[in-house]
């Protein structure tokens, strides 16, 4: 028997039902597995985590995302209504008459699809109306509308930085950001969260060699739920001279004067380059976009892929997210709720002695350091009607891993005082 067919065994007998799928994959990678065997391999985990009723991931809500749902195992034909703390819809517009009435009346107005890129003339006057919309309210001369905000980060990464620039960004950086940063050809380099002396000693020793620099960090970090500082990037771009882009798509919409961002609330927007966020968190809609001087649209259109060869976001979701921007001027009512919620939430999780590290934003996490624990937690969770999903490596380290509660205005104080007892409950009994 070849090597070949024998070491991906060997890795396979390593690991327990526990072991997240992807971390299995790079065993199996490291081991020489070839396509055939991987694939088995991760199948085979996956149906003795489902076995096991340990597995999340296929789960969904039939009734749509909100407060609560109505959450669906199809693996085991189950269905409970549940306490849903699973989707980035923080000020719950996805729900919201007006928006709804938009998205119906654009359909009706302008048809289903955009049928193509922006490039190829898939825009109409309502995605035109966004984007003059988005770069006023993060007070940026000019907004270029992507399909998601995935892509707006893959595109516009891609296209800004290329062989012979450096670009340095937050270790906790979403995969969008690191996709698009390893697309553009560019030198590339970590630094560790939040810290910005360990990126002044990069930035000191590698800057000078590169023709350009570019620093890339969130405002609002979507696993941990802390603020990227802000006022001492800046303070560090006057020193060094590089270009700085920051992901708001977790501060977008809430944070802010008319929901401009963290960006615009601490008055650092013109000193940031780039802003780019989602219109599928608190738009309650689908899309991305990218802020920036006026002079840097031409390059985005013409060489970020992204942008070149995807069809536009439909109609309807420009009118939806147009719709929720207008309900988002300060003051907002769905914003006061959701920060009312967020404070709430926290009190109530650290009255009962959990630690949510630096957690600030919407974003509440609940750690738990052993991936077999925090598996059990999470079905216990479900069980009781409490829905989420575990984050797992590689959305965090082995050793990080944790349930994550996203808060939003349609939540109760009742939603949040069964949860809070029920997370003490399954910590306790799964210890």
């Amino acid at each position: 028997m070849s090597a070949l067919t024998t070491r991906p065994s060997d890795a396979e007998g390593l690991v327990d039902r526990h072991t997240p799928l992807v971390e299995l994959k790079n065993r199996l990678d490291a081991s020489g597995a070839n396509l055939a065997q991987l694939s088995a391999a991760l199948y085979k985990q996956k149906n003795a985590q489902i076995a096991a009723n340990l597995y999340t991931q296929d789960r969904y809500c039939a009734t749509g995302s909100d407060a609560t749902a109505v959450i669906c195992d199809p693996h085991h034909d189950q269905s409970r209504t549940c306490v849903s703390w699973c989707v980035n819809h923080y000020t719950g517009l996805n729900r919201h008459p007006e928006v709804l009435r938009a998205a119906q009346e654009a359909t009706e107005q302008y048809g289903t699809g955009a049928g193509t890129s922006g490039m190829s003339g898939g825009m109409c006057d309502v995605h035109k109306q966004l984007e003059s919309e988005l770069a006023r309210r993060v007070a940026k001369p000019a907004a270029l509308l992507f399909p998601t905000g995935y892509t707006a980060n893959l595109g516009a990464l891609s296209a800004l930085a290329r062989s012979g620039d450096l670009i340095l960004f937050d270790r906790e950086s979403h995969a969008s950001i690191i996709d698009g940063i390893k697309m553009s050809g560019a030198k590339w380099l970590p630094f560790r969260h939040n810290d910005v002396a360990d990126l002044e000693r990069k930035l000191a020793h590698h800057g000078s060699r590169y023709r350009d620099v570019l620093v890339v960090a969130e405002s609002a970090y979507s696993m941990s739920g802390d603020f990227a500082p802000l006022a001492d990037l800046v303070a560090l771009k006057r020193r060094y001279q590089f270009r700085l882009y920051i992901d708001e798509a977790h501060a977008f919409g809430f944070y802010g004067q008319d929901g401009g961002g963290y960006c615009r609330q601490l008055g650092l927007s013109d000193d940031v380059d780039f802003v780019m966020s989602t219109l599928s968190k608190s738009t309650g809609s689908l899309g991305g976009f990218i802020a920036c001087a006026e002079q840097y649209i031409p390059l985005l259109q013409w060489c970020a892929n992204s942008y070149i060869f995807q069809a536009c976001v439909s109609p309807a979701d420009a009118a939806a997210a147009l719709a929720s921007l207008r309900l988002l001027r300060s003051p907002s009512p769905v914003v006061q709720r959701l920060h009312e919620n967020n404070r709430y939430m926290r009190d109530a999780l650290q009255a009962v002695g959990i630690d949510l590290k630096n957690s600030q934003s919407p974003v509440v996490p609940i750690y738990i350091d052993q991936p077999e624990r925090l598996l059990r937690v999470n079905r216990r969770l479900y069980e009781n009607g409490v829905f989420s999903v575990s984050v797992v490596y590689p959305a965090v380290k082995p050793s990080e891993g944790r349930i994550r509660l996203i808060v939003t205005a349609r939540h109760s104080q009742q939603n949040i005082d069964y949860t809070v007892r029920q997370i003490v409950q399954c910590l306790a009994s799964e210890g």
